[in-house]
C-alpha cells in the first residue's frame, strides 16, 4: 500500500500516512487525530487544509506486503449515518417541496368538498315549490292578489319602452342623427308575379342583343330614344352584355318595376322597366346613364351651355381656381357612369341658394352614401381645369323620366 506524505490539520506537522483508492480517514501518527482525507480540487481557489502532496512507493516492498498496523486501519465515520443524510440540503429541499405540493392538494379537495354542499338553483326551486305545495296556495293567486314567500327576491321594474308606430320599421341611417321611417314593400300578388317574371324576360332579352338596333325594340320610348342610342353606341362598345342573374325585384309602381342585374364577375346596375300596354320595355337611359352629350365630349370641350347629365352626387369638400371659397360654395362629388373610366368631376352651387338646398334635401332622404340625380351641367368661362363645373340645375332625383 503506498505511503503519502502530508500535513495534520490537528498537530500541523508533516506525517506519512498509508492510503488506499477507498481510503477515507486515517489517525495521525504524531497526535493520535483522525485526519479525513479527500483530493485537492482546484474548482475553487481556497485549499484544504489536508492535501495529498505526494506518493512515496516504498523500493522493494512486496505486492502481497503484510497490513499495516491497527491504528493504521480506516475508521468509519462518527455519528449515524441516517442524521448524516437527513441533513443533507438537498433531502431537506425536495421534503419542502413534497409538503408544498400535499398541502395544495388538500386545499383543492376542500375546495371541491365545499362546492359540492353548496345548493344549487335547481336545489332552490323544488324547495320553494315544496314550500307552496305545503302551504297549499299559489303564487300568483290569494285573493285576488300575488303573494310571494318573504324569501323570494323581487324583481326590478324594467325601464318603460318607447313606443313604435305598428308597422313601421325606424332606423338611424350611418353618419345622420336623425331617425327615419321605413315604409314596408308592396305586397306582390299574383299578377304582380307575373308581370316582374315577364319584366326580366325582357331584361334578358335586351341584355342578350347582339346590336343597338335590335335593342332598340325592347326600349321605352324608342322613337326619342333611338338617335341618343346612335350616338351612344358609335362611341361606345355594343354587342351582348354577359350577365350572372336578375335579382331584388321591387313593383314601384303599377306602371314601374325595378330590378338588379348581377353581371359576370360581380359588378351590378340597376334596370327599370316600364309596363305598357304593348309589354314591358326597359328604360335604357336610366341604365346606361346617358346625358344630352357624351360625359368625355362634355369634358374636354369644356361647354358653357347647361347641358343634361345622369350622375351620381355625393357631398365633398374640394375647393380650388374659381371655387376656392368654401364660405360661399357648396361642393358635390358628381360620378357619371355612361363610360368605362369616365372621370369624377366636383360641381359646385351657392351656399345656401335654391340649387343647394334642393341637393342637401336629396342627400338627407337617402341612406345611401350617393344619390342619382339628373343635373344641368357647364363649365365656367375660361375653366383652366376640366373637373369643376357649376351646378344649374337640378331636373329631378333619380334617372327614370316619367
Amino acid at each position: 500500500m503506498p505511503a503519502t506524505t502530508l500535513v495534520c490539520p490537528h498537530c500541523e506537522k508533516t506525517v506519512e500516512i498509508q492510503v488506499s483508492s477507498v481510503t477515507r480517514s486515517r489517525p495521525c501518527p504524531e497526535c493520535g487525530q483522525v485526519v479525513m482525507l479527500q483530493m485537492a480540487e482546484k474548482t475553487t481557489k481556497t485549499k484544504r487544509r489536508a492535501l495529498l502532496m505526494s506518493q512515496n512507493e516504498p523500493a522493494g516492498t512486496p505486492a502481497s506486503s503484510p497490513g499495516p498496523a491497527a491504528f493504521q486501519e480506516p475508521q468509519p465515520l462518527p455519528g449515524d449515518a441516517f442524521d448524516r443524510m437527513r441533513m443533507d440540503p438537498e433531502i431537506q429541499q425536495f421534503r419542502r417541496r413534497l409538503m408544498i405540493g400535499a398541502s395544495v392538494v388538500g386545499l383543492i379537495l376542500v375546495i371541491l368538498v365545499v362546492w359540492s354542499l353548496l345548493p344549487s338553483p335547481a336545489k332552490k326551486a323544488e324547495s320553494l315549490a315544496s314550500k307552496l305545495a305545503k302551504a297549499g296556495e299559489s303564487p300568483s293567486q290569494n285573493d285576488g292578489k300575488k303573494v310571494l314567500p318573504s324569501d323570494v327576491p323581487l324583481m326590478q321594474p324594467e325601464d318603460p319602452l318607447p313606443p313604435v308606430n305598428s308597422g313601421n320599421l325606424v332606423f338611424r341611417p350611418p353618419g345622420s342623427e336623425n331617425l327615419k321611417t321605413a315604409s314596408a314593400l308592396p305586397k306582390v300578388t299574383g299578377g304582380d308575379l307575373a308581370k316582374l317574371a315577364a319584366a326580366e324576360e325582357v331584361i334578358g332579352k335586351f341584355l342578350e342583343t347582339p346590336t343597338w338596333k335590335e335593342r332598340v325594340l325592347l326600349v321605352r320610348d324608342r322613337l326619342r330614344v333611338a338617335p341618343l342610342m346612335s350616338l351612344y353606341y358609335s362611341k361606345n362598345a355594343d354587342g351582348p352584355q354577359a350577365f350572372d342573374s336578375i335579382v331584388e325585384a321591387t313593383e314601384l309602381s303599377p306602371k314601374f318595376s325595378q330590378h338588379v342585374v348581377v353581371f359576370e364577375g360581380g359588378g351590378r346596375r340597376v334596370a327599370t322597366v316600364e309596363h305598357s300596354a304593348a309589354g314591358p320595355r326597359v328604360d335604357w337611359e336610366s341604365f346606361v346613364g346617358a346625358g344630352e352629350t357624351g360625359w368625355s365630349d362634355f369634358l374636354n370641350l369644356k361647354q358653357a351651355a347647361p347641358m343634361l347629365f345622369r350622375v351620381l352626387v355625393s357631398p365633398a369638400g374640394h375647393f380650388e381656381n374659381q371655387f376656392g371659397d368654401p364660405s360661399k360654395l357648396q361642393c358635390y362629388s358628381l360620378r357619371n357612369i355612361s363610360e368605362p373610366g369616365a372621370k369624377v368631376v366636383y360641381g359646385y352651387a351657392e351656399k345656401g341658394g335654391p340649387i343647394a338646398k334642393a341637393l342637401d334635401y336629396q342627400l338627407q332622404l337617402s341612406a345611401d352614401a350617393t344619390v342619382p340625380m339628373i343635373l344641368r351641367l357647364k363649365f365656367p368661362r375660361d375653366a383652366p381645369v376640366d373637373f369643376q363645373v357649376w351646378i344649374s340645375e337640378l331636373v329631378q332625383s333619380g334617372w327614370v323620366t316619367p
